[in-house]
């Protein structure tokens, strides 16, 4: 157990990045009338009336010629919108990364049918070679899909495939994520909150759901044995009753489901029968997070 242990405390870490420019940067949101969701909620993206607008990176550039995109796009989906276009921005060392780059976020592109619409490309010597996309989509309906809206009694499952292998394999798998999950919207089931799971692996991200819901979970299924492994895979939280109706859609959709918990309004994170972080812990989590739901 003590491996859980060691990741745990490597996501508290991780989730704590962010603070200081979160801090910082507060004020910033009035000055945005139609901003529902800014730098105080801290989401997977920002929503602006009915735009959703998300950036990522800098990858490392080989990285990023495969997956750049994909990343970048899994947030404006989670949050119940679609990708519409895109920009880049690519520091190379010649041509030849240029091509690269660009040939493989093409395939990206076009794969996810997301345009490339402008960007900057430059070789500045002395600079690393890596690639940010920013990426601008649009709500399908009215309602948001927050990181932070888990309620008691949620059934938590992890929604879609590994994204790994060539850039081909990691644009299906995403898209057929993509396409079940708003299926899943569009045909009423009670979706609560979602987030991928990105950097800092399920682990980390079901806790900072955890933290902002306010929330605790029992699990009682392992969905992926390294909790700390970028999956991009989505964790989605949902009334229970609704769970056989999703599971169908993902059936008939050939994308994994995998229920792996339940969440408590008692602040404890519980695997099997041992608690990893107890109320008191859970709390301190919450007073360190600067979020505002």
């Amino acid at each position: 157990m003590e491996h859980i242990e060691y990741e745990i405390k490597h996501a508290i870490g991780h989730m704590m990045e962010t603070n200081y420019p979160r801090k910082k940067l507060w004020d910033m949101d009035s000055k945005i009338p139609d901003l529902i969701r800014g730098i105080r909620a801290g989401d997977d993206a920002v929503v602006i009336g009915k735009r959703v607008i998300n950036m990522e990176g800098p990858y490392p550039l080989k990285l990023g010629s495969k997956t750049a995109l994909i990343h970048t796009s899994c947030d404006i989906v989670a949050m119940g919108a679609k990708p519409l276009y895109a920009m880049d921005a690519i520091q190379a060392r010649d041509e030849e990364e240029i091509k690269m780059a660009v040939d493989g976020l093409k395939k990206q592109s076009i794969g996810l049918n997301i345009p490339i619409v402008g960007g900057n490309t430059q070789t500045e010597k002395e600079l690393k070679s890596c690639v940010s996309i920013v990426i601008f989509g649009e709500l399908l309906h009215d309602k948001v899909i927050i990181d932070g809206g888990a309620q008691a009694g949620d059934v938590v499952v992890m929604l879609g495939h590994p994204v790994e292998g060539d850039v081909g394999d990691r644009v299906q798998r995403a898209k057929n994520k993509y396409d079940t999950f708003l299926k899943i919207l569009e045909s009423g089931v009670d979706v609560h909150a979602c987030k991928d799971a990105s950097r800092g692996g399920w682990l980390c991200n079901i806790l900072e759901m955890l933290a902002k819901a306010k929330k605790g979970i029992n699990i009682n299924a392992i969905p992926y044995p390294r909790a700390t492994r970028y999956l991009g895979t989505y964790l989605v939280c949902m009334d229970e009753n609704d769970l056989n109706d999703a599971m169908d859609i993902a059936i008939n959709n050939r994308c994994p489901i995998i229920p792996f918990g339940k969440i408590t309004e008692e602040k404890t994170l519980k695997i099997g029968n041992k608690e990893y972080i107890d109320e008191e812990k859970m709390n301190n989590i919450v007073k360190e997070f600067p979020y505002k739901y």
